[in-house]
């Protein structure tokens, strides 16, 4: 994550605590405020409770990088901050935890339709071209 998507000010993460919306389970809460800015902007708090400088910064380098990865609509100021449970978390649940925390906070760009479906057996089948797969007819 870039330095200039960041939140640095303390008057910048008190701002999306009290303006914005709230949303939090038992690993992260996460606070988002819309800006008039084209761009969104990320704050991470991480305090000692956590643990101590070696679980903290682990923590904060696994979600920089799961925020990377979300597709958080512009015009965001974001600031997640990590629970104690956090520390014994990995990056699956911390991102799960953080895609489910941005969709309650209505944060998080819809979903394009992939090819891959999944039919009423349970099976998942990859768009209806069938590249790849061979056909067999049977007589």
């Amino acid at each position: 994550m870039r330095s200039a998507v960041r939140l640095r000010k303390s008057h910048e993460f008190k701002e999306v605590r009290t303006r914005g919306r709230r949303a939090s389970d038992r690993l992260l809460t996460l606070g988002a405020a819309q800006t008039e800015e084209h761009t969104s902007r990320f704050g991470l708090a991480v305090s000692k409770r956590v643990g101590g400088a070696v679980v903290r910064n682990r923590v904060k380098r696994r979600l920089r990088e799961c925020l990377s990865s979300l597709e958080i609509l512009p015009g965001h100021n974001v600031v997640v901050s990590a629970r104690p449970a956090a520390a014994q978390a990995d990056y699956h649940m911390l991102m799960c935890s953080l895609r489910r925390l941005a969709e309650r906070a209505r944060v998080l760009q819809p979903a394009t339709v992939d090819s891959v479906t999944q039919t009423d057996n349970g099976t998942v089948n990859e768009g209806d071209s069938g590249k790849g797969f061979a056909e067999r007819k049977t007589d």
